[in-house]
């Protein structure tokens, strides 16, 4: 599997993170490998996951703060729909 875009990685990480798929499941399903997708995670909490290293830019993108920013109004969501049902 080749180089991939930022947009299949956010993919992958809202699988993993949000959806909590096993890294198995992922393989399975998407045909990354385990060691791939733990290595993302692993750069993902770091913050430089989706660092274009041509360009080596200290700050965040935008779209990658809005991305964060997505994600975690995703989970609170999730979090208050669960315990209205609950």
């Amino acid at each position: 599997m080749g180089k991939q875009t930022n947009k299949f990685k956010q993919f992958i990480m809202d699988e993993k993170l949000i959806r909590n798929k096993s890294f198995i499941e992922i393989e399975r399903e998407h045909g990354v490998l385990r060691g791939t997708t733990y290595s993302w995670v692993q750069r993902y909490k770091k913050g430089t996951l989706f660092v274009d290293k041509r360009t080596k830019k200290d700050s965040k993108s935008i779209e990658v703060i809005e991305y964060e920013f997505l994600k975690k109004s995703f989970a609170l969501l999730i979090q208050i729909r669960s315990k209205q049902q609950g």
